[in-house]
Formats: C-alpha cells, sequence, structure tokens
C-alpha cells in the first residue's frame, strides 16, 4: 500500500478541517497565507463558530497521485575555489572536479586536504556537521572567511559564495560526505532518518501547518491583553475576594449579576470605617500584656528578698544555730578528754586545728609521711615544727591529736561552721534594688517610693539580726510588712482590663470583617467594565485554547514515525545489511539498524548489535567498526535508487588490504552512475583505485594532485598525479612542458631552463615507467599488491629485444646525470629543448613499434 493511500485511510477518523489540510498539502506545491486563514476558520466552525460560512474539502482518493516522478536530477559539485584565510589554504586554489564518474584527491601529510575536508563537512551534508573552520594561525588575518564554490543545479551551474556565519546552500546539503569522524557517530549515537520515502512529505507538511495554525491562533489572541484588576492582597480573604479569584469559570451573566454596591452599601462602609478609627483594642491589649509581664517581674524581684526572712528560711536557720550548738558541747567534751596528753596551749580551738593541717601538709609535701596519712611511722620519728627526736610520750600525743581531728564530732563542728559562714556571706550581700528601678509603681501605688524606704530599711535591720544570730546564737524575732503582695494586687486589675479588650477586640474583628467586604465589593464595582471585558476575553481565548489543542502534532509524529518505521528505516537496514554483506558476510547478520522513536516529525535510528545489548564499540574492532559505519552510511546515498554525489575521506583508514579492495571497488562502481570524490594521502590506496577503475570502467578517472609550498597549503599541482600517469599520459605531458617553455619571453632565461629541468625529470620518470607499462606489460605495478602471471602480460618478457633494453638504458643514461659544481670537463652536458623533442619522437617511435611487435606475437601465440 503506497504512503498516499495509508494517509487516506488514516485521515477518516480525523476532524475535517484536518481532511481538508491534507487535500491542499497533496494538491497545491505550497500553501498560503490563504490557505492557513482558511483552515483556521474551519476549525472554528468545527469548535461551534456559527458565524463560519466556508465548508471543508476532505481529502479522498481523487486527490491522491496515480503517478510518482522518480527521475530525480542531483546537484553535483564542480569546483572548489578562493578559500580566504581558512586555515592555511592557498587564497586563490580552485579544486575542479569530474561532474561525472570518480574524482581522486591526492595530497601528502600537510597538504590541505584536511582543510578541504573541513570545508567540506561544514558545507555538505555529514553526521558530524559540528566543524571550526580555523584561521591561519601562523600567518593572522582579520580578513572575513570565505570560500567559493561551483554548483552544478538541475543541469545548470550555479554559482556559491560563503562567508562565515552564513548558511550553506541548499544544493550542497543534498552532497554526502564521509570521514572518521562521521563513523562514531554511526555506530555510538542515535540519529535522525534522513531517507524519507515519496509522500511521506504530506505528513510533514502537515505538522508545519498545524505549527503554524497555533501560531496564527497564539498571535490572534495576543490581541487581547486586557488584565485582571488586580485586588488588595488583605482583601483576598473576604467573600468577595474568594469569588474573585475564581469567576472566570463564572459565565458573563452572573458576573454580572453578582457585582452590585448600592448607596447603602457606601454609607454603611462609611459607619463601619468610623467606629474602626476611634478604637484600637488589639494595641490595648498588647500595652497591657506588656504592663502585666513588668508588674510581675517587679513583684518576683521583691518576692526574692521577702523569701530570706520568710518563716521557713528563720526555722532553717535556727535549726543550723541549734546543731552548731549542740555539736559545739560535743566537742568541748572531747577537748576536755584529751587534756592529759595537751602540752600546747589553746588545744583544740580554731588557731590550734589550723597548726595542725599546716603541720599535716609539711608532712606530706617533705617525704615525712607515707603520703595518704597523719602522722605516719615516718612522721612519728621527728617533730614537723622544730625537727626534735620525738619520745614515745610524744608520739603518743601526735596519734592521739589525729584521732581527734578525726572523729564525727570534730567533723561535724567544722562542717556547721563553714555553713553559718555561707548563711552569713549571703545576708551580708543581701540589697533591695534602689527605688530608680521601680519608678512606674508610682503610677499604680500612690505611696509606693515611701513603702520602698520603709522595706529597705526594715531589711537591712533584720539582715544584721541573722548575722549576729548565726555568728552568736541567742533569739531572733522577725517582723516584716511584705511589698510583693502589695504589688500583686495590681494584677487582677490588669487581668479585668485584658478581659474587656478581648471582648471588645472580638467586636472590631466583626467589623474589620464588615468593612473588607465593602471594599471588596466596592472595588469591584468600581472596575465593573474592565472585569467584564476581562471575561469576554477569557472566555475567548480559553475557546481559541480549545481549538489549539486539536491542532497537537503529537498524532501527526505518531503515524510519521509507523510510516517511517515501515517504509523507511527498515527498507535502510535492508540496505545497509546489503552493503555490509559485500564486505563482510558474517557482520551482516549480527548488526541490526532499527528506530528508537519520532518526535516533532523527526524519526530517530541507530545501530545496535542483533539480540545483544552490549554496544558495538565495546565488542568488534576498529576495522569492523569502520566497514559498519561505512554501510550505513551508503545505504543513505544509495536508499531507493538514490544518485546523491558522495565524497570520501580517507575511507580506508585502519582497514587492512582485503577491506582496502572492497572499499575501492564499491567506491567504483558507485561511480558508474554518480558524483564521486575521494580525498586520500594513501597513495598505495590511490594507486589500487585506479586499477579498479581501469579494470571496471572504460575510461580514465579525474585525479588533482594539492601540495604545500612555502608554509602555503592546497596548491593544485599535477606532480603528484603524475606518479600515476600512464606512458602516453607523461608523453603528453612532456610536450605541454616543451610548449609552454616555447610561450615564454626570451629573456626570461630562468623561466626556460626551470621548464626543460621539469620536463628532464619527468622524462627520466616516463622511462621508469616504461619498465612497467612497456617492457613488463604490467606484469607488476608499483603501489600495486598484484603480480598478473597471465600468458598476455609474461608475452612481453618473450618480444623484448637487446635493442629494445639498450634503448631505454641510453635514454636513461642521458636523462639521470646529476648536476654538480666543477671544471668545463666535468660539466654535464643536459639535453637541450631540441634533444628533448627529439628523444620524444624516437621514444615515440619505439613504444608503438614495441606495442606493435608484442601484438603480433599475441596474435600468433596460442
Amino acid at each position: 500500500m503506497s504512503i498516499y493511500q495509508e494517509i487516506l485511510n488514516w485521515s477518516q477518523n480525523r476532524p475535517n478541517f484536518i481532511r481538508d489540510a491534507l487535500r491542499r498539502t497533496i494538491c497545491n506545491p505550497t500553501i498560503t497565507q490563504t490557505d492557513i486563514n482558511e483552515l483556521i476558520l474551519l476549525l472554528k466552525k468545527e469548535n461551534d463558530d456559527t458565524t463560519v460560512t466556508i465548508d471543508a474539502l476532505p481529502i479522498d482518493i481523487t486527490h491522491i497521485p496515480t503517478t510518482i516522478n522518480s527521475g530525480a536530477i542531483y546537484p553535483k559539485l564542480i569546483s572548489i575555489k578562493n578559500p580566504i584565510n581558512i586555515c592555511a589554504l592557498y587564497n586563490k586554489a580552485h579544486l575542479q572536479f569530474s561532474n561525472n564518474g570518480l574524482t581522486a584527491v591526492y595530497g601528502n601529510n600537510g597538504s590541505g586536504k584536511s582543510s578541504y575536508s573541513r570545508i567540506l563537512k561544514k558545507l555538505c551534508w555529514s553526521r558530524n556537521p559540528g566543524i571550526e573552520l580555523k584561521r591561519n594561525v601562523f600567518t593572522p588575518s582579520p580578513n572575513q572567511q570565505q570560500v567559493e564554490f561551483l554548483v552544478q543545479v538541475n543541469g545548470l551551474n550555479t554559482s556559491f559564495q560563503w562567508s562565515e556565519n552564513l548558511p550553506t546552500h541548499p544544493s550542497l546539503s543534498s552532497i554526502y560526505i564521509f570521514d572518521n569522524d562521521c563513523g562514531d557517530v554511526y555506530i555510538n549515537k542515535e540519529n535522525p532518518t534522513e531517507y524519507k520515502p515519496t509522500g511521506i512529505d504530506v505528513l510533514e507538511r502537515l505538522i508545519s501547518i498545524l505549527t503554524n495554525m497555533s501560531q496564527n491562533l497564539s498571535h490572534e489572541i495576543s490581541r487581547y491583553n486586557t488584565q485582571k484588576p488586580r485586588l488588595d492582597p488583605p482583601l483576598n480573604s473576604t467573600n468577595s475576594g474568594q469569588w474573585y479569584a475564581n469567576f472566570e469559570i463564572l459565565s458573563r451573566v452572573d458576573v454580572d449579576s453578582y457585582i452590585q454596591f448600592s448607596e447603602a452599601d457606601s454609607t454603611r462602609k462609611q459607619e463601619v470605617f468610623n467606629l474602626l478609627s476611634t478604637q484600637n483594642p488589639q494595641q490595648n491589649i498588647s500595652n497591657l500584656r506588656n504592663l502585666k509581664n513588668r508588674i510581675e517581674n517587679y513583684e518576683q524581684q521583691f518576692r526574692n528578698i521577702e523569701e530570706f526572712f520568710n518563716d521557713q528560711s528563720i526555722d532553717d536557720l535556727k535549726l543550723l544555730r541549734n546543731r552548731y550548738e549542740s555539736t559545739k558541747q560535743a566537742y568541748e567534751i572531747a577537748t576536755a578528754e584529751l587534756s592529759s596528753v595537751n602540752t600546747i596551749e589553746g588545744f583544740g580551738s580554731d588557731p590550734w586545728r589550723t597548726l595542725w593541717e599546716a603541720a599535716k601538709n609539711f608532712a606530706h609535701s617533705n617525704g615525712m609521711s607515707d603520703g595518704q596519712s597523719f602522722p605516719s611511722s615516718a612522721s612519728l620519728e621527728k617533730c614537723v615544727l622544730c625537727q626534735q627526736e620525738l619520745d614515745e610520750v610524744a608520739q603518743q600525743r601526735l596519734q592521739s591529736f589525729n584521732q581527734f581531728i578525726l572523729n564525727d564530732v570534730s567533723t561535724q563542728r567544722s562542717s556547721l561552721q563553714n555553713e553559718i559562714q555561707r548563711r552569713v556571706s549571703t545576708y551580708t550581700s543581701l540589697t533591695v534594688p534602689p527605688f530608680e528601678n521601680f519608678t512606674e509603681l508610682t503610677n499604680y501605688i500612690t505611696d509606693f517610693q515611701s513603702q520602698h524606704s520603709t522595706f529597705t530599711e526594715c531589711i537591712n535591720f533584720l539582715k544584721q539580726s541573722v548575722i549576729n544570730y548565726l555568728q552568736t546564737g541567742g533569739e531572733i524575732v522577725i517582723s516584716l510588712n511584705k511589698v510583693s503582695s502589695i504589688i500583686n494586687s495590681l494584677i487582677p486589675t490588669i487581668d479585668r482590663q485584658l478581659e474587656e479588650q478581648n471582648q471588645l477586640l472580638q467586636n472590631r474583628n466583626a467589623l474589620v470583617i464588615e468593612f473588607n467586604e465593602l471594599t471588596a465589593r466596592e472595588f469591584l464595582w468600581n472596575e465593573k467594565a474592565n472585569i467584564l471585558q476581562y471575561v469576554d476575553e477569557v472566555k475567548y481565548k480559553n475557546w481559541i485554547n480549545r481549538c489549539q489543542s486539536q491542532l497537537n502534532t503529537s498524532i501527526v509524529s505518531r503515524k510519521i514515525g509507523e510510516l517511517m518505521e515501515d517504509q523507511a528505516v527498515n527498507l535502510q537496514h535492508q540496505e545497509f545489511v546489503n552493503h555490509l554483506r559485500f564486505f563482510n558476510q558474517d557482520l551482516a547478520s549480527k548488526v541490526l539498524l532499527s528506530k528508537t522513536r519520532t518526535t516533532q516529525g523527526s524519526t530517530y535510528q541507530k545501530c545496535g548489535l542483533n539480540g545483544i545489548a552490549d554496544s558495538i564499540n565495546s565488542v568488534l574492532s576498529e576495522g569492523e567498526q569502520k566497514i559498519i559505519a561505512l554501510s550505513n552510511f551508503l545505504a543513505e546515498c544509495t536508499i531507493d535508487g538514490r544518485k546523491n554525489s558522495v565524497i570520501f575521506d580517507d575511507p580506508v583508514t585502519s582497514l587492512d588490504m582485503d577491506y582496502r579492495d572492497l572499499i575501492a571497488k564499491k567506491i567504483v562502481e558507485l561511480s558508474r552512475d554518480r558524483q564521486i570524490v575521494v580525498l586520500t594521502h594513501d597513495l598505495s590506496f590511490l594507486r589500487l583505485l585506479l586499477d579498479t577503475h581501469n579494470e571496471i570502467i572504460p575510461y580514465p578517472c579525474h585525479i588533482i594532485g594539492i601540495d604545500k609550498y612555502n608554509g602555503i597549503s592546497g596548491i593544485v599541482t599535477d606532480e603528484i598525479p603524475y606518479l600515476v600517469k600512464n606512458v602516453q599520459e607523461r608523453i603528453d605531458s612532456i610536450k605541454r612542458i616543451l610548449t609552454d617553455h616555447d610561450a615564454l619571453s626570451i629573456a626570461d632565461a630562468h623561466g626556460k631552463e626551470t621548464k626543460l629541468d621539469s620536463a628532464r625529470k619527468r622524462f627520466r620518470m616516463l622511462l621508469e615507467r616504461s619498465v612497467e607499462e612497456i617492457l613488463s606489460n604490467k606484469t607488476y605495478e608499483r603501489f600495486s599488491k598484484n603480480i598478473h602471471l597471465k600468458k598476455g602480460n609474461l608475452s612481453s618478457y618473450i618480444v623484448t629485444e637487446q635493442s629494445d633494453v639498450d634503448f631505454l638504458l641510453n635514454l636513461f643514461g642521458k636523462y639521470s646525470i646529476t648536476e654538480h659544481d666543477g671544471g668545463t670537463s666535468t660539466i654535464p652536458l643536459l639535453p637541450s629543448k631540441t634533444v628533448i623533442e627529439q628523444d620524444i619522437r624516437d621514444y615515440s617511435t619505439w613504444k608503438d613499434s614495441f606495442k606493435t611487435k608484442l601484438s603480433a606475437f599475441k596474435a600468433s601465440y596460442n
């Protein structure tokens, strides 16, 4: 089934404006703005626009082409010339290509071949088009980059000058180029499918039409730009604000009826405003809460002081003093019990205990004890104070002193003394904050300053009484008027005032809600005209958006994907396999070319191993990858009988001789009916290409040599191709040089001698070539891997006579003389122009005679 029929079947379930668009696409070479406008009207009609009067004319069988013209004329590259500021290329270079068959461009490394390749990759079609054309970094120039092309389009030559930052000529996009970088893309990346079967362009143009229609509709609604009036954010929470946030879903009638604001509403709004302006309970609440916090803080400060003199604190002090008195009595009894061993005045007193502690520390620090206990055996030998020997009585006295120090009564007495001293220090430091810290309280307590003064005096008296009691004992009586209670009495009043303000705030909130609602309604009323205009535009835009939703191109892309997979990718896969089978039968069964996706009408494909998830570059060799990539490229060039011009840049890099032979044969076969250009620096491959061409095609291919001189590359020359010229072509070349010699001025001695020198060198090379082509009859040739062991070739050895050998040796000796400086007797006599012309005539006569002799022998030799 043809793609046109597929499209017709697919269209049956599509809207009428789609079917009409398909008819126009098939029947008209171009779609005009009038077509777009009419299709938009048909789209609107299908979406209930009753004002549209035109009717759709859907595609049917009568619109499908019955014949398909496949006789395409492909553009051809005729020449490249005058590359300006591109690498180090000669700016007057002129490469001319044969418009049919094979053109081989040869250049050594650095000759400029790669620079021409970059130009072609940038401006022709390539899978790796991201090429930067470098300027000449060795001789920088501000000139803009440019290069001139001559392209044959529909049989007519068309000139095109490219300048940097400009697009290429459309015809150059039909000329395909392949190099090593392209090979990586073919192997490792997903690529768009370039081949488009006849008819697929109908759906591609449909995508363009739908996109154009959508853009027109977007432009149409862009004129409707009324903005929704902005309601103040505080009003968004009102009933009207919430209605306004989503009112677009309502009908225009509903919007019109909702937006009302009467005179009574205006009057009420002013009344509420006046009420709200006369009171501010929220601020009052904040002030009262802050006041309460401060009052509580004042109260706490006085309460903290008062707690030192409350019943619990005084009872604790009395208990402390009583415990001390009891412990003291027990201590005095213990002291009396040791009076029999006491020889020191004040035994048991605090100074005595201090002396004891000092003696113990001295003993520990000076090695007079065991470091743990005192007295120990070491400290009983001498007195730690006078260092006199201690008798048994003195030692017993020291041990008794230690037992006295260590008993519980002594320890408790010491601990209680420390606690009493701590309490004394606490009360000594106790002070009442100055009145200045509480001046605010005079606003609420009339005689607070007097009360503060009385409280301060009372505290000072009471704390001294407590201190005296702690130190000496006796009686203690506490009487204190609490200021904290007076301050605390203010709190209930503040709490009552807070409750009143909270009640008032609740009423105010209701008034605020009412006021905001009235304000929002007034805003809507004042903006009603703009709001209704906005509603109309929103309704229309939403309707247009619904129309635009039917212009979604995804369903068309899916159909393109289906057709491309069935009639493009699968076809290209078969073409790819055919080419790969030519190079490697086994490899052809392991590789697939398959569709990956279709997006916006573009279908993508990728190479992979059949049934294996691993990537090609992780499994196959570099040479195998190169052959797969080349086969993929060739499939794009030859699918569906394409005859595009093709350019190869060093296609045999990293390949062995077997693959080189096959590639040479494939290239020559392709050149039968299309333009082929091969750029190479491989002289052996060039020779292989020429031999293969001579075997398959009866006419010679076109050869271009490029060279580098004095830092300038890309100079077109015939010097390099001379190596691959046959005998007759070399004879013709020498004759042309002699003609050029005669054309020079008689005064140009240097030019004339240069021409003669070139002719001599070429004559010597002609003689060398004669051995291959004449004497051996091409049994063996330079740059060729084959030796032709055939009867026709070997016959030349039979007919070769001594005179033939002598003739060639004589000429070779004449044209192989090395020039050197020396005396007149040693200066070689170089062949003059006259001699060269005569030798050329003699050589031609000999050549023809030898071939005649060989032909006669072949005719008689069975």
